[in-house]
């Protein structure tokens, strides 16, 4: 099989003449069968390759039973204020909290806080 991006007679040959073709259909406008030429050059090169496009490519992401990409569930995590506290006079920890992990230690701090001073 030849390659289709090169450039031979036969294949030249063959756009002019399609070219052509889509020029006389189109009622022969003034600006002639070269207006055509990308036209028909697009078409001979599908006719040239009819499986230009069919071979299935690997998603670089998982994908559901739907087909839609799924997403690592870290990157729902919410990583929380990088600027600091949001008001001075107020220094508890802000939530959301950096990971699931310090959320779980800071509740635990908070509940053993509670329960010790009642």
């Amino acid at each position: 099989m030849d390659n289709p991006l090169e450039d031979s007679p036969q294949t030249a040959a063959r756009i002019l003449a399609r070219a052509k073709e889509l020029w006389a259909a189109d009622g022969k406008p003034a600006c002639g069968p070269d207006a055509y030429k990308a036209q028909a050059s697009e078409l001979i090169g599908m006719e040239l390759n009819p499986d230009a496009g069919q071979i299935p490519v690997e998603s670089p992401v998982p994908l559901g039973p739907d087909g839609q990409p799924v997403e690592e569930a870290w990157l729902e995590q919410n990583l929380g204020n990088s600027g600091g506290s949001m008001n001075e006079l107020d220094d508890k920890q802000e939530v959301p909290f950096a990971t699931r992990q310090d959320e779980e230690n800071f509740l635990k701090e908070t509940q053993d806080t509670a329960e010790k001073d009642p």
